[in-house]
Order: C-alpha cells, then structure tokens, then sequence
C-alpha cells in the first residue's frame, strides 16, 4: 500500500533544508492539498500498523490458550485501545480536511519561509506543497497521536512475544517440534516487525531531527522516503526467508514458473541403424 502511494499518489520532492515537501503524483495532479497527502500517508502507516499487530496477538491467542491471568490480557486491551485511536486519528484527519484553519496556517507559514529566505524557488509556495507547522493543533494533534501509538504497538509487540516465550518454556505437553514451529513464526514475525520498525522509526526519528536542527543532504533524504516507500516490500521478503513452509512454495512456485520445455537430443547410430529421440528436461 505505502508503495503504491508514495511512488505513484504522493511522489514527494523534499528540499533540504527547509522543512517542505513538494508533492507531484497523481493527487497532486488532482488538486489535493499537501497537507490532506501528507496526513493521508499516515492513515496508510496505521493500516500497516494494525495489521503487524493483528498478526502478533493472533499468534499470541494460538500458542497462549489459557489467558485467565490479569497480565495476559494485556495485549487485548492495549489493541483495543490502538484500534480506538486509530478512529481517532482518521477524524482528526477528516476534521482537517474541513477546517479552513490548516490551509490558511500552512500559508501563512509558507509566507514567514519566503520573507526569511527571498532566493527560495515560487513553486515551494504552491498549494501542493506541505510543512510544518507547529502552532497548528490539528498538526500537533496528528503527531502527537503517532507518538502514542508507536509506544502502544511496542507494548503488544514486546508483550506478545514475552508472553509467548514464557509460555512454551513452561508447556510440558508440547512436543519440540511444535515449539520449533512456534518459535520459528515468531522470529519470522520479529523479523518482519523490525524491518518495517527500522524503515518507518528511522525517517521519522529524522524527521523529528531536521525540526530541531538542520539537515543539509537531499540525497539522504530521499533515502528516508525510500525507506518509508518500500518498507513494505522487504517486509515481505523477510517473511519469505524466515517462513520455512513459505520459502518452500516459493522456491516450489520459481522452479515451476521459470521451468524451460523438455529439449529433444537426436542421437544417430554409427551402423546405419534409425536414430534414437530422447528428451532432456532443463529446468
């Protein structure tokens, strides 16, 4: 999803090292302000978010069958809660999308931007050009509801996996196969977790670092969108190598695909006799 929309939807510009991006994808061919691109990126993030969760707790609730302590609850009620703020999050955006406030602070701010730096090109000016405004509370409110739900995903994350670690050490009446089994989708969630962890925590720990101080480097910064473009795809190509049934099918489905036609070899006799067909599978 985050793929398809930043390289295609979005296709930010950023311009170090003032604290802009330029949209020129498609929604900015449609006349969607930066701000509703920006924020709708973050909708994106949180669709991601809950579905990495949703896999952990329901890995959690397949390896923990008894949950009638208080602490192995936890993950329940702290998914509930990112699941509420989530909807919260989506009516902040929806309320800034009908509140004239963030437009007009946007340019207002954009206007402070050029009267501090008259040689910045005209087009930082357009409506499809986003930044960062501080005094604005439906932005503060959007990033602030980001930093609550990194900290509550981590919980469940942490929580989960304790949880279940600490119950297969316990479990006499599994078998060890079972565990390995257990252990292995774990790791292969883990796995998975700490790409799309690295590649969305580090742009964004960026982020918070080109507010306070300055960034110079376009190029490293291009590299943080690419990062949050494509962090998606090594997601999954980590739950390919780590996934042992996974990664089979798949080496099954290559060899199947990339398969050539059986190649015939004519072999003639030396004594005059018929020549003999034989087939040779390349693969």
């Amino acid at each position: 999803m985050s793929e398809i929309y930043v390289t295609i939807l979005w296709l930010p510009m950023i311009h170090l090292p003032y604290e802009v991006y330029k949209t020129t994808g498609w929604l900015a061919e449609l006349g969607v302000s930066g701000m509703a691109q920006f924020m709708a990126l973050g909708q994106c993030i949180n669709v991601i978010g809950i579905s990495i969760l949703e896999m952990f707790y329901h890995r959690f609730q397949a390896v923990v069958i008894f949950r009638s302590k208080p602490h192995l609850k936890l993950p329940y009620y702290v998914l509930n809660i990112f699941r509420f703020l989530t909807i919260i999050h989506f009516l902040v955006f929806v309320w800034g999308r009908f509140d004239s406030r963030v437009l007009m602070l946007q340019e207002k701010k954009k206007q402070e931007l050029f009267k501090k730096n008259p040689g910045l090109p005209s087009e930082l000016g357009c409506f499809t050009v986003v930044i960062a405004v501080m005094e604005d509370p439906f932005f503060i409110t959007t990033i602030s509801l980001w930093g609550v739900l990194v900290v509550l995903g981590l919980i469940v994350i942490i929580g989960s996996v304790a949880f279940i670690m600490q119950f297969l050490k316990k479990a006499n009446t599994l078998s060890i196969q079972t565990k390995k089994l257990h252990r292995m989708l774990v790791f292969s969630l883990i796995a998975q977790v700490s790409i799309h962890g690295f590649m969305i925590a580090l742009p964004i720990s960026v982020q918070i670092y080109e507010w306070i101080f300055i960034i110079y480097d376009n190029n490293f910064g291009t590299l943080m969108l690419f990062f949050v473009a494509y962090h998606g795809f090594f997601s999954t190509c980590a739950m390919i190598i780590f996934t042992t049934q996974i990664r089979r099918k798949y080496i099954e489905f290559s060899r199947f695909f990339f398969r050539k036609n059986a190649a015939p070899i004519v072999i003639n006799n030396q004594v005059g006799a018929s020549s003999t067909n034989f087939e040779s599978a390349i693969i």
